[in-house]
């Protein structure tokens, strides 16, 4: 289809069997929707032809994020997309974002407008396992809607149509469907690079553990310390942390309205399950790298007289527990040296503004959009 004319692309000339090429556009916003659209268009090319049989397919991928206006609900995002793809020959586009979108307070994994022949794939709806599959089977779904071909629903969602739009939606249901869109926008924060960017607060928590490494005090308090209390300074000090970069980097959303409080719970809910994998797997790292150094700096000899007995490996695991532990708490302070802008990316709301560069107003649109 030429994106100014609406028509779709005619028979090739010469072709006894009458087939046609079709080009699928595939819209993605900038970052991991990108990578998954790239897989994508390597699975569809050869799983289209089992949609129309008589039909040669074109795939491409197009980088794009749409203006944060144009995402607060769907019928302005089908606008914005179609306007994006004026200047391109194309018959069918779908846009594959990282934001979540809504259809009656429900997370919708697809959205279809058939006049447009238009779609959207949510990915935080897919959940965090096997997305790049649910993604194709939900692009291939769309398509199938896109040319009126009879295809129903998987059972583990439902259809809805909004009273009085085009839009066609497949969403989840119940509490289930909200757990699995919140593991999603977890998922597409992927908590594991916060690590990389916190080396700032890696260096303060490393020097203040060398420290204590050193202090006999803590060599005494350390085999005092059980399991129990062991595993509540580890949560204390994670979550320290987790605070501090909240308060120091502003990532709180404090939206007006009531649809709009509802979506920022959501997106802080994301923010900070976020923040809390990436801090935990700081903190591992850390014991790991602490108890090594414990290993290799202090002899039993050198422990031996100040705990009055030979240590064994299960107290230089006890030491570094500890030690890391206070450790993170220090931390904290060196959460407050790091990039503003690396630690924004942890934050939904903050890095889909970023993203967009746009205004930073919540759209108040009844919980229809993202």
């Amino acid at each position: 289809m030429d994106g100014r004319t609406g028509t779709m692309n005619a028979p090739e000339q010469g072709d006894p069997a009458g087939r046609v090429t079709l080009d699928l556009v595939l819209v993605s916003d900038p970052g991991w929707p990108t990578d998954i659209a790239h897989r994508l268009k390597a699975e569809l090319t050869g799983l289209l032809s089992g949609v129309r049989v008589d039909v040669d397919w074109r795939v491409s991928v197009n980088s794009s994020a749409l203006a944060l206006a144009a995402q607060g609900d769907s019928p302005s995002m089908v606008q914005a997309l179609t306007e994006r793809l004026h200047d391109r020959t194309w018959d069918l586009a779908l846009f594959v974002t990282d934001l979540p979108y809504r259809a009656n307070a429900r997370p919708v994994v697809l959205m279809v407008s058939r006049p447009e022949r238009v779609g959207l794939v949510s990915l935080p709806s897919l959940g965090w396992f096997r997305v790049t599959r649910r993604a194709r089977d939900a692009a291939l779904y769309a398509v199938s809607e896109l040319l009126a071909a009879a295809a129903e629903p998987t059972s583990a969602q439902e259809d809805v149509q909004r009273p009085g739009g085009t839009e066609r939606y497949l969403v989840l249901p119940g509490r289930s469907g909200r757990l699995r869109l919140l593991t999603g926008m977890v998922r597409a924060n992927r908590p594991w690079l916060l690590f990389t960017g916190l080396s700032r607060v890696l260096a303060v928590v490393f020097a203040t553990a060398s420290f204590g490494l050193l202090s006999s005090d803590v060599w005494n308090v350390s085999r005092h310390f059980g399991p129990g209390r062991a595993c509540g300074l580890t949560f204390l000090s994670v979550t320290a942390v987790v605070a501090w970069l909240v308060i120091d980097h502003e990532l709180w959303e404090r939206p007006r309205g009531r649809p709009a409080r509802h979506q920022a719970r959501l997106y802080n809910l994301a923010t900070v399950v976020t923040l809390y994998l990436g801090i935990a797997f700081l903190y591992a790292v850390l014991y790991v790298l602490i108890a090594l150094t414990a290993l290799f700096l202090l002899a039993p000899g050198t422990l031996g007289p100040v705990l009055g007995h030979e240590p064994g490996a299960a107290y230089y695991l006890s030491l570094a527990w500890f030690i890391t532990s206070m450790g993170t708490v220090g931390g904290a302070l060196g959460a407050g040296l790091e990039d503003d802008q690396v630690v924004r990316q942890a934050a939904y709301g903050e890095r889909q503004r970023l993203g967009q560069r746009q205004d930073t107003t919540w759209p108040d649109n009844g919980g229809q959009g993202p």
